[in-house]
């Protein structure tokens, strides 16, 4: 097992491993870099100097941030690894973790979790990229919410776009999440299709939440601090009437 201190950099979730600096993507099929290879929990890997159209220098533009690289899926699927929020650490084991709480099984796509939440009571798969500091919705799903603003946004790999803004709630593990999104943008449509998906899961997402994923098994663990003792709220509130179950 092994430890690693991030911070949100312009809401980009960015890790330090050893004297890199790097962006975690859970939605990049690819990891880059210009470092050539990466070292994490005793495992090394090899790192390409560029993916989706971009390079560490590029990235680092969009960003607003200077970054080294990209941690993607191509790396992050060969372990189990925890977000925890409260700590700004992202820990790695090519072991496994079975921590207590919420638990749902997920699927894999080049992988990129596809998970599933509830939205207006309806159950649904959303694309769970760390790399999105909001959570995108398709259009269809936001018909008729009266928008708060707009915002113009980066999305790795797709690039700039500007998108109105709507208030919702999205349950996910027993809570709901009062979130802003946006609408997806329009290059990810057919990837959402092919794919039963509605849209993607953010960043934002996990203000107080902790988070494991194990891509391995496809299963991920949600919980939030003082989870024994709270009964979970939202949508629905029994257990056995949502798309996962407890530890």
């Amino acid at each position: 097992m092994q430890s690693f201190p991030y911070t949100l950099k312009n809401g980009y979730p960015i890790v330090q491993i050893g004297e890199h600096q790097l962006l975690l993507n859970t939605g990049s099929a690819e990891s880059m870099g210009r470092m050539g290879q990466l070292t994490v929990d005793k495992l090394t890997h090899r790192v390409k100097p560029s993916t989706l159209r971009l390079t560490a220098e590029a990235l680092s533009e969009r960003l607003g941030t200077p970054v080294d690289g990209m941690l993607g899926a191509d790396i992050l699927t060969q372990y189990d690894f925890k977000l925890l929020p409260e700590r700004m650490l992202f820990v790695c084991t090519t072991g496994e973790f079975r921590p207590y709480g919420y638990a749902n099984h997920f699927d894999l796509y080049l992988g990129v979790p596809i998970t599933p939440v509830s939205i207006f009571n309806q159950d649904m798969r959303l694309f769970f990229v760390t790399a999105a500091r909001r959570s995108y919705l398709r259009a269809d799903l936001l018909r008729g919410l009266k928008p708060q603003g707009s915002a113009t946004e980066y999305y790795p790999g797709i690039g700039v776009f500007t998108t109105a803004l709507y208030r919702l709630a999205i349950w996910v593990a027993g809570y709901d999440v009062e979130v802003e999104v946006g609408e997806i943008p329009a290059p990810l449509e057919s990837m959402l299709s092919s794919t039963d998906s509605r849209g993607v899961l953010g960043i934002d997402v996990l203000r107080g939440f902790e988070l494991c994923l194990a891509p391995r098994r496809r299963e991920g663990f949600w919980w939030r601090l003082g989870f024994g003792s709270e009964a979970p709220e939202g949508q629905r509130r029994d257990p056995n009437d949502v798309p996962g179950y407890y530890y």
